[in-house]
């Protein structure tokens, strides 16, 4: 279960936080633990409870499955559609008031959805800055 439980956090980390940058000419600026961040203590699931069916033995298997990464590696391409579906309907909302102009069904987003980049998608810039005018706002 741990190797299923790994993989799946590791592509959280593929589709949401593990941003790597590059140059002009192609050279990686995100090298090392210190520009790269990959998933810490603090960033994974704090319960992640994993389930596996016991489907019997298959007679065309080759010495059955040993081992069971990578699946739960792309299973967690889900979190990155969750965030998409999230960000939809943060936007309609955003429409509703007002604040947007642009459709709220379409948007891109790329891999990694990094939390800034998820932040401009939703239109949260707009929620600021309303914010902020209500803040400096001189009283009535």
């Amino acid at each position: 279960f741990l190797q299923i439980e790994g993989a799946f956090v590791q592509g959280i980390g593929y589709f949401m936080l593990e941003e790597y940058l590059q140059i002009e000419d192609g050279l990686m600026v995100t090298n090392s633990t210190w520009t790269y961040h990959i998933r810490t203590i603090d960033t994974i699931p704090k319960r992640l409870k994993v389930h596996v069916l016991n489907s019997g033995h298959h007679q065309k298997c080759i010495l059955s499955p040993k081992a069971s990464g990578a699946p739960p590696l792309l299973l967690a391409a889900t979190v990155h559609s969750a965030i998409r579906a999230a960000i939809r309907e943060a936007r309609k909302q955003l429409k509703s008031w007002d604040k947007l102009d642009e459709s709220a069904s379409k948007f891109y987003l790329d891999v990694p959805a990094i939390m800034p980049v998820v932040k401009t998608t939703i239109g949260l810039d707009y929620v600021e800055k309303y914010l902020e005018t209500l803040i400096h706002k001189p009283p009535a």
